[in-house]
């Protein structure tokens, strides 16, 4: 089938929350590049063990390689595939998912049409005017309804925003527009029983979705077969009749099971292994999950509906032993991941998992009494770093990795209640990035520039006294970047760089010694306006790991107010290229594809302000692709071809 039925929520809503009066169609429509909006939604489509179609729903590219939709779009899937506005199709694997709040990040390959930007959910008011861009019942791509937020609610812990505007079965994960045209919300839900009583999961909650850890984790479990063949005993590997389903193994409370965790089991991010088990409990009554092990320090995940936040403990029982006991407010199914710590690296080894009825003190960092009974050491504590303190440190290759590959070291430290601290990272031999992690954090805070120069820096007062943990890491770009660091952590407030400001001088020591060397990938060609130069895109060009295309920048000084017409072509390759430097966030304004025809691209810009850009000269997604091309730029604007790109080598 291709229409998917959304998930209603629960009738205690309905009974909560009357009806609202219907609200009067905006007659202003929303300033959105419609358009330009089509091109970045897709139709997500869930396909079964055998890779045929049985559900879709809507997604859109946020970033390139990342699509976002709603999560129960692939409940029950054992694969995904995307189909873009303009038909192709392309299979998709999930990076991240958080089911409690019924989102999923997809990853897929190659640079997207268009992709839309993020909003402030938090920054919408009730009445405000919304726009969603949906595939209803998988048939009728790109159809756009206008609306009203209707309210805004907070439904087990998950915010909502009430929307006006029309959605149908097909619909769930298309992206709720601002009138700006960005994303505030992520579509979830409808109540049929009612009129325009449609419901969008707030995006502020999950913008850094693929960088939370244990969302990683279950997004790798979202994708998975639940059925299993019965073969009647053919060993000739001939297919079956579907047997009965296959879900994760269940605990019921009042169990004890043992187990063993093994290098065959999935790996975390931070590269430990994991299983995982699934449990259902009557909502309000007191439990207690317990998990030990004497072959390695476990580590418990608790995830599941009406938790606003995953609940992960480490030595919350006995000795090394992880304990959760409270109270669940809903029946479930939550899912529990036994878990390592990082230290020692990829432990393994037997483990007793127990849920209990009734209450049991779960011990603070304070009072456990840690020393794992297989480690002759004794655990490897985290780092801890004080307010007032600098630490310097290196980023090694035996560090753990994240999940693009780059190497991060984990810190710990205490904030000062109600006061703003000040976090600074730098390191003249890599791009650095920081990235903060806490139990009273809705999401990880990242920074990669807002420091001076490539430093990172976060600046704030936290909700508790914490503790916190920082992540010492860097860009994935070069790839997997080790070498010295600083890290220090001062009472006050310090200006953190942002958008345009925080890259306009970025530029490490190793990067700018290859530019004087003439390294491979550096910025060592230039052109000015009035110019044609011709090129060769290389192997030792900058190689972009995300759609591995080689990129190579080309220097160009602008004025601020000066409008120019870059073109690029080439008969070796698609030409793609993009502009960037000071007061350029990114965006489709300052990328183009095919707009010189004939696949040849062709960018008008106009410059914010004086300064150096870089021109990048790149390829529309063919892997490795190299050869000669010509660049040329002119003074003023010239108009876009509407020849459809057609390569004799395609």
């Amino acid at each position: 089938m291709r229409g998917r039925i959304l998930t209603p929520l629960a009738a205690a809503l309905v009974l909560a929350f009357p009806p609202a009066l219907t609200s009067q169609q905006p007659t202003r429509p929303a300033p959105i590049n419609i358009p330009l909006a089509r091109k970045a939604v897709v139709t997500i489509q869930a396909l079964d063990a055998s890779g045929q179609l049985m559900a879709s729903g809507t997604g859109f590219f946020v970033t390139e390689g990342y699509v976002v939709t709603a999560a129960h779009v692939l409940e029950d899937a054992a694969g995904c595939r995307i189909e873009m506005s303009d038909g192709q199709q392309q299979r998709c694997s999930v990076a991240a998912a958080d089911t409690a709040k019924d989102v999923a990040m997809l990853t897929v390959s190659g640079s997207p049409p268009s992709a839309l930007r993020w909003g402030s959910s938090e920054s919408m008011k009730d009445g405000d005017e919304v726009t969603v861009i949906s595939n209803p019942l998988g048939q009728l791509p790109g159809t756009v309804s206008r609306g009203i937020i209707s309210a805004s609610r907070v439904v087990r812990g998950t915010k909502l925003l009430q929307i006006s505007a029309a959605i149908s079965h097909g619909s769930s994960g298309a992206p709720v527009l601002n009138t700006r045209g960005q994303v505030i919300g992520i579509v979830r839900s409808t109540i049929e029983a009612g009129q325009s009583l449609n419901f969008a999961t707030a995006t502020d909650a999950i913008r850094n979705l693929n960088n939370d850890q244990v969302a990683v984790a279950d997004g790798q479990a979202l994708l998975t077969p639940k059925n299993i063949v019965a073969s009647a005993g053919n060993s000739g590997g001939a297919r079956g009749s579907m047997g009965t389903p296959v879900s994760l193994p269940q605990v019921s409370i009042g169990q004890t099971i043992t187990g063993n965790l093994t290098g065959s089991d999935s790996l975390y991010p931070d590269t430990t292994y994991y299983k995982m088990y699934q449990f259902t409990t009557t909502p309000g009554q007191e439990i207690t999950i317990d998990l030990s092990s004497s072959d390695f320090d476990p580590v418990l995940i608790v995830r599941g509906e009406g938790l606003a936040q995953s609940i992960v403990d480490d030595d919350g029982g006995p000795g090394c032993a992880s304990r959760v006991s409270q109270a669940f407010l809903a029946r479930g199914p939550y899912r529990i991941l036994v878990n390592t710590t990082t230290s020692p690296h990829r432990q393994t080894g037997r483990f007793t998992l127990a849920i209990s009825q009734g209450s049991q003190h779960v011990q603070g960092r304070s009072e456990n009494d840690c020393s794992p009974a297989g480690s002759a050491g004794g655990q490897t504590a985290v780092t801890t770093i004080r307010v007032g303190e600098t630490i310097n440190g290196s980023l090694t290759s035996s560090d753990s990795l994240y999940p693009d590959n780059s190497y991060f070291k984990f810190y710990q430290f205490t904030a000062p209640a109600g006061r703003p601290v000040t976090i600074d990272l730098a390191s003249d031999d890599f791009d650095p990035v920081l990235i903060v992690r806490g139990s009273d954090l809705d999401n990880s805070i990242i920074n990669d520039d807002g420091g001076p120069g490539c430093y990172a820096r976060v600046s704030r007062t936290f909700p508790s006294t914490g503790p916190y943990r920082v992540l010492v890491n860097t860009t994935n770009t070069p790839e997997r970047q080790t070498g010295r660091f600083s890290l220090s952590i001062t009472e006050g407030s310090k200006p953190v760089q942002d958008g345009s400001a925080a890259t306009a001088d970025c530029q490490t020591t190793s990067a700018a010694s290859s530019s004087a060397g003439g390294g491979a990938g550096s910025a060592t060609h230039a052109i000015t306006v009035g110019q044609t130069q011709q090129g060769s895109l290389t192997r030792n060009d900058v190689l972009l790991e995300h759609d591995t295309t080689y990129a190579q920048p080309w220097t160009i000084q602008g004025r601020a107010g000066q409008t120019i017409t870059i073109d690029l072509e080439s008969d070796a390759f698609d030409s793609y290229l993009f502009l960037r430097g000071p007061g350029i966030e990114g965006g489709r304004d300052f990328q183009d594809d095919d707009s010189g025809g004939n696949c040849h691209a062709r960018l008008t810009a106009t410059f914010p302000q004086n300064g150096e850009y870089e021109i990048v000269v790149n390829s529309a997604g063919e892997h490795y692709a190299t050869g000669a091309f010509t660049l040329s730029v002119t003074s003023g604007s010239k108009p876009k071809s509407v020849a459809h790109c057609r390569r004799n080598n395609q």
